[in-house]
């Protein structure tokens, strides 16, 4: 397995991990699938990182795209900036064999590398699955919006996980670019470990 930095050549494996989550489930609240061209503007952009894992051998089509982590704004109001909203997704058949996991571990460091202070997870009920994923990497429930959206016939509750992911300082220096992190020692050695903890 390895764990990398998504390019914009991912677009069209990670769209089609995302697709059927959107088509098929109320866990994404989106109701039609973004567009690989779409794909491909977000994951070039410099701001937020997009880590994919990549199946070298196995039981997977050699170098295929298995599963995705994001990071994005979490408001658009500037006083917002150092919090993310980050979510992972995996290809069913991959599922419960720690791709998601190895992806929050690179995830959560590149943020942190990245001077962010504050992930959060926002998450449509019920998917103990993503609950269970996010308070394994310390994440920490802090609220509930009850049927406030309503997908594939029932009104869905929506909960908010939180992690702190540095001290905050009283005036705090500007996130860096995704590119300003890349070849730090810390995220190559979190991209490391998440490769190693899935279960192959």
């Amino acid at each position: 397995m390895r764990l990398r930095f998504a390019t914009p050549d991912d677009a069209a494996a990670v769209r089609a991990i995302y697709a059927p989550v959107v088509r098929e489930t109320a866990i994404s609240f989106a109701e039609t699938p973004p567009s690989v061209a779409d794909l491909r503007a977000q994951i070039a952009g410099d701001r937020y990182p997009w880590l994919v894992c990549e199946a070298e051998e196995g039981d997977a089509e050699p170098n295929a795209v298995v599963g995705f982590a994001k990071a994005g704004p979490h408001k658009d109001r500037a006083a917002y900036r150092w919090a993310v909203d980050v979510s992972a997704y995996v290809q069913e058949g991959w599922r419960g064999r720690g791709v998601g996991t190895g992806l929050y571990e690179a995830l959560l460091e590149t943020l942190a590398a990245q001077r962010f202070h504050l992930a959060v997870a926002v998450i449509a009920l019920p998917n103990p699955a993503s609950v269970g994923l996010h308070e394994s990497k310390g994440f920490e429930r802090v609220g509930t919006f009850e049927a406030v959206g309503y997908k594939r016939g029932e009104w869905r509750d929506v909960g908010l996980w939180q992690l702190s992911l540095a001290d905050r300082p009283a005036d705090p220096d500007e996130p860096r670019p995704v590119s300003a992190v890349c070849d730090v020692d810390r995220v190559g050695a979190a991209l490391d470990r998440g490769a190693a903890s899935v279960d192959r």
